[in-house]
């Protein structure tokens, strides 16, 4: 069995960013549960048609079988019991709402430009996912996490993304 980290967070945290980057140190197959759970079948709006809870775990598990090294940025990985033996790692991103927040609407609108913005056609839909990240409780991925095995990690989000990198790699 290879090596599995999963980096948690809240939207926002900045799992994928250092996700990308720890799995490119590392030369680690880099997996982003957004890319499994949301296909891009509309080039208009890339949340379009979200596969189930199951074709996610699936994809998930192909991913993890076929990359034995890899890293796994998710909110959590509750894809069930039987994905844990395959994570020797968690990090868990702790960056604080109001920071998260931000981060998430600059990320929407680097998406989507002014099809966000009030009178956009994805304005209403966008607000309701801002409302959706401010209003998630914190304790949200800390209850999940404390049913994994596996050592955990704990980094600020704050921190920039090569300080964090070189924290996880001398800790593992």
């Amino acid at each position: 069995m290879g090596t599995g980290i999963v980096i948690c967070g809240l939207n926002g945290a900045g799992k994928s960013t250092l996700g990308k980057a720890l799995a490119e140190k590392l030369d680690f197959y880099f997996i982003d549960n957004e890319d499994l759970f949301f296909p891009k079948t509309d080039p208009n709006y890339i949340y379009a048609s979200p596969r189930t809870h199951e074709e996610t775990e699936k994809m998930l598990f192909h991913a993890i079988k076929v990359h034995e090294n890899f890293v796994f940025a998710a909110v959590k990985g509750d894809y069930g019991e039987a994905i844990y033996p395959f994570f020797q790692y968690a990090v868990l991103i702790d960056t604080p709402k109001d920071i998260r927040v931000q981060r998430v609407k600059k990320r929407s609108f680097q998406k989507f430009g002014n099809r966000m913005l009030p009178g956009g056609d994805l304005h209403e839909q966008e607000e309701k996912f801002f409302e959706f990240v401010t209003s998630r409780p914190e304790s949200t991925v800390e209850e999940w996490i404390q049913l994994l095995s596996c050592s955990i990690l704990r980094i600020d989000g704050t921190k920039p993304v090569e300080e964090n990198v070189d924290f996880i790699i001398n800790q593992i």
